[in-house]
């Protein structure tokens, strides 16, 4: 049987197993295939992933258009953004101008008397060579500006080599005594035997000054200045009888408001000044004097050394203590007649720079080297020898060169002569009747805020430049905020869309949102006018196609535009139109801003506290003058300023004073004289708590200005008060005189900020009614933020939904992958038992094979 069994098996081997079935045996197609049925979901979710991200790019697209658009919008939303300005002149020859956004429309005109130049100095002598020794010092100082402090020249004395900063930090002041009446315009002052005469003590010294008598009709005031003048060069020294020649002691003249000032000639506290009496004292307007009036020391630092100079005196010099060495400085010779100060507040640079081997050669390379604004050169002359030029880089009397003009006088150079005074440009305004400005350079920044004028030449003919919007500029943000709202509409067609071309419509088609973005954009253009009377978009060249596109015609706009700007700008602009309740509130509320949210409508304004600067006002002073001095410390924030009064000062001249240290310091506040001349005000120029300054005083006693109550050295701060009240019937927020909503709380006027300029309300007042209208620009910078922005812009919300959808696809991706993944393993592994069962008969079928084959030999 097993013969048979055998037998049998060995004739059918070759159908029994077939060897090809396990070499070729393709076991990963048939797994694939088997799991095309599990991937298809996988497939399926994938696709609506892709569209799904795809969908996030456009509107992504379209939500950086609406940012361009929000910007462009945001751009000409506010009246700022209409203040585009050109400046133009009659003769550009003479006279170039430029202006910045916000200058006055309107023109002025002037004459370019002078224009700027720098100082150069030469020497008086030259050398053969520029290999001569020039000087034996081993350094030389350099530094521009002295004039503005004060100083002719400085010199150094073992100073070390570089920079050095000289400081002064307290201004000289002489002693002085100013007159209450404005003597300078008058005519026909009467001066004879009964009021002739004027008792004065000067350092200390008692003498009597005797005016001539007046000439038929009277002195006018500059021959009564003259009298003074007079008197003074003949004084009679009272103890001894003699005349005496006070001219280089005591000096007189006329202040900016015509009144006579009489001054000690040298400033610091060795100085003293008392008028004592006389029969002149009404006449002059002065009064006599209870103390002497003593001045002030200069207090000048060098490298933080300081030295304190009590005698200042014009052409002297005085020598700077430094930390190593010191300085010799010369003191400007032109001393004031009107109390101003020898030495002025201020700092410059000097530089003290090798003079190598003495040579001029090394002389004029150490000096360009050091690049302090200074330049060198030696210069060789007709006779072909070399002089020493110095010349300052900038223009303009504060940066005259303030060197040493004796450093080089021991050689053939000899001393530094002025080549070239600096000099500051300077016009004539508004003609004969005018004024006179100058400048360090040849541009002047005063004429208008904001508008530059450059002098290029000196002309006795005026030139005028005016100044006007700039039509080309403003069109130029319009087509680009036109421009962006085209981009927007193109963009929502493309992706949302029917293309009549292709019969197809975009990825998008059907979004609700995109289609009313369109329909608001379109309508916004069509119908929006702000407060603007010249009707729709169209008649100022922005037009809507019928196939919904904007077309921008620059000429109609410039055409309108240079007709009527205010209203053409009325209509891109936030505003509004104010309803009073009463005629007294007319023009007092006026809408300041907007928020993206800020609906058109009408809304109520009333207020209970109106916005108050910070004002201080001094003592009932009936003769309008101080009658005791006083020095007031004003200071705000870090700022300080310092304004001392004397005696008979009158209080306008006190409230130009200090205007004049407030100006300098920046500081945004003013004095005025109030309650017909007998007060002083101090008021801060801002509103509201924001706003506060303080006062302190050497001397509170009566008859001084009565600015910082009662307790001298003790400063008093005053503040303004926020306005306070309601916009459509909710509590806003006070800043100054802005009336402001939350752009969170529950009201269509949310996020509207109005300017309430009413005063002297302290109780709850109706003012009326503001009506609030977007105009285009803001209407579309609203809709765009709406849509755009980043936390609640509802198209931003749309690609974060979307984006949700496409993450939320991954968990279901994952879990048919998971599947698909298992139906892999299963089959792998039943395929590989296969293919192992299958080597298994291959190897048996081998072997009955070989079995069969012997049988059948033997």
């Amino acid at each position: 049987m097993t013969s048979i069994s055998t037998n049998n098996i060995g004739l059918q081997t070759p159908p029994i197993i077939d060897n090809s079935l396990v070499g070729n045996f393709n076991s990963q197609s048939i797994i694939q295939a088997e799991l095309a049925q599990y991937e298809q979901p996988i497939v399926d979710l994938k696709n609506q992933q892709s569209t799904l991200n795809s969908n996030v790019g456009d509107y992504q697209q379209i939500n950086t258009d609406l940012q361009a658009l929000q910007t462009a919008a945001q751009a000409l939303s506010t009246s700022s953004g209409w203040q585009a300005r050109q400046a133009t002149s009659s003769d550009s020859a003479v006279a170039t101008a430029s202006a910045t956004s916000g200058t006055p429309t309107g023109s002025i005109q002037f004459v370019v008397q002078q224009l700027a130049s720098a100082e150069s100095m030469v020497s008086a002598g030259s050398v053969a060579s520029t290999s001569d020794v020039v000087t034996s010092s081993p350094d030389y100082l350099l530094s521009q500006g002295g004039a503005q402090l004060g100083f002719g020249s400085l010199a150094s004395s073992g100073l070390t080599l570089g920079q050095h900063t000289v400081k002064v930090t307290q201004a000289s002041q002489a002693a002085e005594t100013t007159g209450t009446v404005a003597l300078s315009s008058q005519t026909g002052i009467s001066v004879g035997s009964t009021n002739d005469t004027v008792n004065v003590s000067v350092n200390g010294t008692a003498y009597t000054l005797t005016l001539g008598a007046s000439p038929t009709g009277g002195y006018t005031g500059s021959g009564l200045l003259s009298a003074v003048q007079s008197a003074i060069s003949s004084a009679v020294d009272t103890s001894t009888g003699t005349t005496v020649n006070l001219s280089s002691s005591l000096q007189a003249g006329y202040n900016a408001s015509g009144n006579l000032v009489l001054s000690t000639v040298d400033q610091g506290s060795t100085q003293s000044l008392q008028v004592t009496g006389g029969t002149a004292l009404s006449t002059l307007g002065l009064a006599a004097m209870s103390t002497a009036s003593t001045g002030t020391n200069g207090i000048v630092s060098v490298d933080g050394t300081s030295t304190t100079i009590s005698t200042v005196t014009p052409g002297g010099s005085v020598s700077l203590a430094a930390p190593t060495g010191s300085v010799t400085a010369t003191i400007i010779g032109a001393p004031s007649t009107t109390g101003g100060s020898l030495l002025q507040v201020g700092s410059l640079t000097a530089t003290d720079v090798s003079t190598g081997n003495g040579s001029l050669a090394d002389v004029v390379s150490n000096i360009n080297a050091a690049s302090t604004g200074i330049t060198a050169s030696a210069v060789q002359n007709s006779a072909g020898q070399y002089v020493l030029q110095l010349a300052s880089s900038a223009t303009g009397t504060a940066n005259d060169l303030s060197v040493s003009t004796t450093a080089f006088a021991g050689s053939a150079l000899g001393d530094l002569q002025v080549a070239s005074a600096g000099a500051n440009a300077q016009i004539q305004v508004g003609g004969s009747g005018g004024y006179t400005l100058t400048s360090q350079s040849d541009t002047f920044t005063g004429l208008l805020p904001g508008l530059s004028v450059t002098a290029v030449s000196v002309s006795t003919n005026p030139v005028t430049v005016s100044v006007s919007p700039d039509a080309q500029t403003v069109a130029s943000d319009v087509n680009t905020m036109v421009t962006a709202a085209n981009t927007v509409l193109s963009d929502i067609q493309k992706y949302a869309g029917y293309n009549e071309q292709t019969k197809q419509g975009g990825p998008l088609m059907g979004s609700a949102l995109l289609q009313n973005a369109t329909s608001e954009v379109q309508s916004i253009f069509a119908s929006t006018v702000g407060t603007s009377t010249l009707g729709n978009a169209q008649n100022i060249g922005i037009t809507l196609s019928a196939q919904g596109t904007l077309s921008f015609n620059q000429s109609t706009f410039d055409t309108a535009f240079t007709a009527n700007p205010s209203q053409v700008s009325d209509m891109f602009t936030q505003g509004g139109t104010f309803a009073p309740s009463s005629s007294a509130y007319t023009g007092q509320v006026s809408v300041s801003a907007a928020g993206a949210g800020t609906q058109p409508g009408s809304y109520a304004v009333s207020i209970s506290q109106s916005a108050q600067q910070a004002i201080d006002t001094g003592a009932v002073l009936s003769s309008g003058a101080v009658s005791a001095a006083e020095t007031l410390t004003i200071a705000s924030g870090s700022t300080a300023v310092n304004y001392t009064t004397t005696v008979g000062e009158s209080l306008s001249q006190v409230a130009s004073g200090i205007n004049s240290a407030l100006a300098g310091a920046g500081l945004q506040m003013s004095a005025q004289v109030v309650d017909s001349g007998q007060q002083l005000q101090l008021a801060s120029s801002a509103y509201g708590s924001a706003a506060s300054f303080s006062v302190t005083s050497t001397n509170t006693a009566s008859g001084t200005t009565g600015l910082a109550g009662s307790t001298a050295g003790t400063p008093v701060t005053y503040t303004g008060i926020d306005v306070a009240g309601t916009i459509d019937g909710i509590a806003a927020t006070g800043s100054g005189q802005f009336l402001s909503l939350s752009p969170s709380v529950s009201s269509p006027a949310a996020g509207l900020s109005l300017q309430v300029t009413a005063t002297g309300i302290t109780s709850a007042t109706n003012l009326g009614t503001i009506t609030y209208a977007p105009g285009i620009a803001q209407a579309l910078s609203s809709l765009s933020t709406s849509m755009s922005n980043a936390a609640t812009g509802s198209i931003t919300q749309t690609i974060a939904n979307l984006q949700n959808q496409s993450q939320g696809l991954n968990t279901q991706i994952q879990f048919y992958a998971n599947i698909a993944a298992e139906e892999q393993k299963m089959l792998t592994n039943q395929f590989a038992q296969l293919q192992t069962t299958l080597g298994m008969l291959q190897n048996q079928s081998q072997s009955l094979g070989s079995a069969l084959a012997g049988l059948s030999a033997g």
